[in-house]
């Protein structure tokens, strides 16, 4: 162990985060990555501790490839640095994937059978933000697996061998190839990008300079600081000045991603921000026409219009609860092909690989707005609110949440606790849960009616207030 102790004394940038490497604050743990602010509660030592122990974990099943990529955030390089000499001073090899998006780690643990696959991003958390989503083999990598990783750091359960790194050739090219394969483009189509200065810069402008249509990408500069918009394009003010475009420019639709691309949210040429709910809607009822009888997987935080249509459809909806994690080992155990959720990632077995991929999706919603312009247009979801994010401390967000299920538990309400409370009732229903990516609860009403609206509005209020002393005007401020 002297060899990875003195590595980490060069690594650490001081005595005091040295010392913070060896144990992960209890908060970055999350159930399906690892995240927090860095050089706050993530330090480069802590990058390279997470290398020694997934390495060390590689090394007992006797695997040993693992592809590493990072993206564009201002922190990314350095605790990629550290992460990657942590995997080889346990003796794995390590692929390097340089910059990139989120959906060429995937793309490439699929394509070449890697053993692992490692991604450096703080996905649409804002700049000072960063983390690590990790798949093992196809599998995330997640729950329970990242706990006991964070119980071997802190015993220093690891091993030590010599591994070594290689560069990955070909890899962007082979993707760009792929990607666009299997497709019917239109010309006459326009289409705005919001590339958010994040790391899907490169795909994007290599996507579309491949395929015919009327490109416009806006924000389309690498920046770590995302000096145009925040990198979540899931919040409506983050994306305004593409729903502007849009609308003024006379676009037929408009796509914007988070800062590592696994996420897409669509905007429809009237510039209104479309909820992925309403995306998947579309999408399925695409799907089901060429796949009578199929499944299609979506959140727990998604309306009951969507699972009515793909009934409809002839299809089989699923709910799952809420996270990629989650939803990749559903359609595993499902035999989905298709999936999504309310955050904005969707999943394609169908004539794709299966793990979410935003450029992809964004290309799915081409190939159907092609054959029909108004496809996305004017979509009717009634008395529904957007996720609301009620920011609450990390500590605590938990504890709120079963408070709420005793006091639900009283009044013998009609609860699913699959994902936090979805609480049925003559009003409708609404979804009270736990944010795993950021310092927030997540909140979602479906109503069947404006009356109705406002009475869930009152009774959630009332569970929440002496916890969220803010609450009523939250809720005032955001209309179904």
């Amino acid at each position: 162990m002297r060899f990875i102790e003195k590595m980490r004394e060069i690594l650490c940038l001081n005595e005091e985060e040295a010392e913070v490497g060896h144990v992960l604050a209890a908060e970055i743990l999350r159930d399906y990555d690892i995240r927090g602010i860095f050089n706050e509660n993530l330090f480069p030592g802590d990058a390279y501790d997470i290398g020694l122990a997934f390495g060390t974990i590689l090394g007992r099943k006797n695997l040993k490839k693992v592809c590493v990529g990072y993206d564009c955030r201002n922190s990314s390089d350095c605790l990629a640095r550290n992460l990657v000499n942590g995997l080889m001073n346990t003796g794995a090899e390590v692929i390097s994937l340089g910059l990139c998006h989120t959906p060429l780690m995937y793309y490439s643990v699929y394509k070449l059978n890697f053993d692992a696959g490692i991604m450096v991003t703080g996905s649409h958390n804002p700049p000072e933000y960063n983390g690590f989503k990790i798949t093992l083999g196809k599998d995330p990598f997640c729950g329970e697996d990242i706990k006991s990783l964070g119980n071997m750091i802190t015993c220093k359960d690891f091993v030590e061998k010599n591994g070594r790194e290689v560069v990955l050739n070909r890899i962007f090219s082979n993707y760009i190839s792929d990607i666009v394969q299997d497709f019917e483009f239109y010309p006459d189509v326009k289409v705005a990008w919001d590339i958010g200065n994040g790391t899907t810069s490169n795909a994007v402008k290599a996507v579309t300079a491949a395929i015919p249509g009327k490109h416009h990408l806006l924000f389309e500069e690498m920046n770590g600081n995302f000096p145009n918009r925040l990198p979540d394009p899931t919040v409506a003010k983050n994306i305004e000045y593409l729903s502007k475009f849009v609308l003024y420019n006379n676009f037929d639709i408009g796509f914007a991603f988070d800062s590592d691309g696994d996420r897409l949210v669509v905007v429809d040429c009237n510039g209104h921000m479309l909820f992925s709910d309403q995306v998947l809607e579309v999408l399925a009822a695409d799907f089901l026409r060429k796949n009578p009888g199929a499944q299609v997987i979506a959140d727990i935080k998604s309306c009951n219009r969507l699972f009515d249509t793909v009934k409809k459809r002839g299809g089989i909806g699923i709910m799952e609860r809420a996270g990629h994690s989650f939803i990749k080992k559903r359609m595993k155990t499902s035999g989905a092909l298709l999936a999504g959720e309310m955050s904005g990632h969707f999943f394609f077995k169908d004539r794709w690989l299966g793990f979410d991929d935003g450029i992809y999706a964004a290309l799915r919603c081409l190939e159907i707005v092609g054959k029909n312009k108004d496809a996305f247009n004017n979509l009717q979801y009634g008395f529904v609110t957007p996720e609301i994010r009620i920011t609450c401390d990390e500590k605590r967000k938990f504890g709120i949440i079963d408070d709420v299920k005793q006091q639900l538990k009283r009044e013998n309400a009609d609860v699913t606790e699959t994902d936090g409370v979805r609480v049925t009732s003559e009003e409708g229903w609404w979804l009270l849960r736990g944010s795993n990516t950021q310092n927030a609860l997540s909140l979602r009403i479906e109503a069947s009616s404006e009356e109705n609206m406002q009475k869930l509005k009152r009774k959630i209020g009332d569970y929440l207030a002496s916890d969220i002393k803010n609450i009523e005007e939250i809720l005032k401020n955001e209309n179904a």
